[in-house]
């Protein structure tokens, strides 16, 4: 029979903080989801969400973290796609057919800021859903995968919104701007880039 050896305690807690240390490290890069994320109840959940959406294209997930008010899906509309075409961030005729918003193509450039009377609520929030994945598909699967936290803030406009910084390497990237849609879950109130998405480089 093998002679068992005593280790010192000291050595196996030592061990013990290692592979702490190194489950933190490998923590930090938040892998893409594979299946949908349940709905953010705090703001720095949305980082994962973004990601699916933009990795997987799972395009009905964005109703979990849009909007619905008309304060707030009419003039981010305009703003996703007045910055996506600003990035020349295009959308596919596929995207287009995907996201229901073929009629809305030509508009897309300058939409309209409030309600008009050929465009309403309903144009609006396919037009919100579809900016929000406009922006995100520019940022690569890697970049994605290794997209972290790096600050949350109120903001300074709005008390019931909260400004999710998002970085790459401990560089800026996204803003994210995220506002309570119920009691409990948070959702995506406007998308502002740092960077241009074509200066990304990954590592």
């Amino acid at each position: 029979m093998e002679k068992m050896h005593w280790v010192p305690r000291a050595i196996i807690q030592a061990s013990a903080v290692a592979l702490l240390a190194v489950g933190l490290a490998c923590g930090r890069k938040d892998p893409i989801p594979t299946t949908p994320p349940l709905a953010p109840t705090e703001p720095h959940q949305i980082l994962q969400h973004l990601k699916y959406l933009a990795v997987r294209k799972d395009l009905k997930h964005i109703v979990v973290i849009a909007p619905t008010s008309p304060e707030i899906v009419f003039p981010s509309a305009w703003w996703f796609h007045k910055q996506a075409t600003d990035l020349k961030i295009e959308l596919t005729p596929e995207d287009l057919q995907a996201l229901g918003i073929e009629k809305l193509k030509d508009r897309l450039p300058e939409l309209p800021r409030s309600e008009m009377p050929d465009y309403g609520i309903s144009d609006a929030r396919l037009a919100f859903n579809a900016g929000m994945y406009r922006l995100v598909k520019a940022i690569p699967e890697q970049a994605w995968a290794e997209m972290a936290v790096m600050e949350i803030k109120p903001n300074p406009s709005d008390p019931r919104v909260k400004d999710v910084l998002l970085g790459l390497h401990g560089k800026p990237i996204l803003k994210v701007s995220c506002v309570k849609k119920s009691e409990t879950n948070y959702g995506v109130s406007l998308i502002q880039y740092q960077i241009r998405p074509s200066s990304l480089k990954v590592k």
